[in-house]
């Protein structure tokens, strides 16, 4: 399938330069990434020994086709390796793909969990000037990518990155853009489990001047019945909700984002809440017809401020402060922890960011998504010299909800297990909502106009809430310690 893909693209670029320039406009780019990673301490304990390195290498290939003033098509061929992360199916080593197979996949083994790939990142059709108006659609595969990013982004910092199956139509209006797109997420054919996110979103730079204003409805559907909640296995608050899906599961954000600068002041801030439902049964007893029936309510919220002052100075300094805060679930896990039991209620309190680029937005580590939260973060950047950049940064985390699980950028789909895991409800009422603090440092110099150097280092210093996790999960292992992380990348863009 790789050689197929290549030798696709290869044609393409080939057929494209013999092709006369009155049937298309061509355009070509693309982008090489090289990233070391190291890590240790995992597992915050001192006395297990534990941690990873590795280097990411992607390449992306990209082709812009002018077929008309209002007709362009664009085919990103994206190839994603974990260096050294091939093994000759036979045995023994092997340094190109031909017949490998991938020894480096999971995220346990310390790694992101991408394995080596070839595929298309990008592959889309657009049409301005729809029927001689201000609409244009975009067909296919794409990156979506809104505000922030906090809930829907193209997850750059990843090897793989992130790109949707998508239609997208954008209306640009005098007073504000406003985009309406339908993707599929997941599709299961005949079983009819298909999941769907979809959503409206409208920004405009002239309702308010100096300002922008984003205002949006986001709808994430899951048709699965008899699976899983939502389809990943864990519900949206911080346990496994009890039976199995019998109707179409519904998560609804609305939100409102406004950004602005002036007098040398920025911010950002931006408000969703959630709404939606799951309705589940449960068969009562082995051999029985006797079942009953949860409605679960989805009602959550988040909050998100940046503000910053840029210090009048050659050096360009910037000082700032965030403070985000996601709601967690406050009904406990199961009664009493006992996991037959039903929960004490059935509302879901768990704020669930979607489909973020969560690198970067809650520390440089990725401990932490922006679910059941409470973070302050200090920061300053500055630019001493042409082509360096600087960034130091402090970040504070709490738990919102002690009933609540410590979701980590790594698990925004997933229910946590271990040191993460929620507190019955019994342990949570005189647990500890203090999670543990980041201190993050990055370097970012500018080679030439194509190049870029970054290099960054980060130490996260466990909380109570992690120490008293680690005592009960290794008894006689009482000692926690900072977990440590680095990272050297060189990106070109040509």
């Amino acid at each position: 399938m790789k050689r197929l893909l290549l030798s696709v693209f290869a044609a393409a670029l080939t057929t494209a330069w013999a092709v006369p320039s009155t049937a298309a406009d061509f355009t070509f780019g693309g982008e090489y990434r090289l990233r070391t990673e190291y890590r240790e301490d995992m597992d915050f304990n001192k006395n297990v020994v534990d941690g990873s390195d590795f280097w990411m290498q992607r390449v992306r290939l990209t082709a812009n086709a002018k077929a008309t003033e209002d007709t362009t098509v664009k085919i990103t061929l994206q190839d994603t390796r974990m260096w050294g992360a091939t093994t000759n199916a036979g045995g023994g080593p092997q340094l190109t793909d031909n017949g490998a197979t991938n020894t480096f996949t999971t995220a346990s083994q310390g790694a992101p969990g991408s394995s080596n790939s070839t595929d298309l990142h990008e592959s889309y059709l657009n049409v301005a000037k729809l029927f001689d108006s201000n609409m244009s659609v975009r067909l296919g595969r794409q990156e979506l990518a809104y505000g922030d990013q906090r809930l829907i982004g193209h997850f750059g910092w990843s090897n793989n990155g992130r790109s949707f199956d998508a239609i997208k139509f954008t209306h640009a209006g005098d007073v504000a853009n406003v985009d309406l797109f339908y993707s599929k997420i997941t599709e299961a054919n005949i079983t009819n489990t298909d999941q769907e996110f979809s959503g409206i979103y409208a920004s405009s730079a002239k309702l308010l001047p100096g300002h922008t204003l984003d205002v949006y409805a986001l709808t994430l559907r899951d048709h699965a019945k008899g699976g899983t909640p939502f389809g990943w296995g864990a519900t949206l608050g911080n346990t496994t909700v009890e039976g199995t899906p019998d109707k179409t599961q519904v998560l609804n954000t609305y939100g409102v984002r406004v950004k602005g600068a002036t007098a040398g002041i920025d911010y950002t801030a931006e408000l969703p809440v959630q709404r939606g439902s799951i309705s589940t049964r449960v068969v009562n007893g082995a051999g029985t017809n006797t079942a009953q029936t949860h409605n679960y309510r989805i009602k959550a919220s988040a909050f998100a401020l940046k503000v910053g002052y840029n210090v009048p100075a050659a050096a360009k300094l910037r000082i700032g402060f965030e403070y985000d805060r996601a709601s967690g679930d406050k009904s406990g896990n199961y009664a009493n922890g006992n996991t037959r039991a039903p929960r004490k209620d059935e509302t879901i309190n768990t704020f669930f960011n979607l489909f973020p680029t969560n690198h970067d937005k809650l520390g440089l580590m990725d401990q932490q998504a922006w679910r059941n939260v409470r973070a302050w973060n200090l920061n300053a950047s500055l630019s001493p010299m042409d082509k360096v950049s600087l960034l130091a940064s402090y970040w504070k985390f709490k738990l919102d909800s002690r009933y609540d699980a410590w979701y980590g950028a790594a698990s925004w789909n997933t229910n946590p297990a271990g040191i993460r895991a929620a507190n019955t409800e019994t342990t949570a009422r005189g647990a500890s909502d203090d999670i543990g603090r980041e201190i993050d440092l990055i370097a970012n110099y500018k080679y030439n106009s194509s190049v870029t150097l970054e290099l960054g280092a980060a130490r996260f210093l466990p909380g109570k809430f992690v120490k008293n996790k680690i005592e009960t999960s290794y008894i006689t292992d009482k000692d926690t310690k900072p977990q440590d992380w680095a990272y050297f990348s060189v990106t070109s863009a040509f």
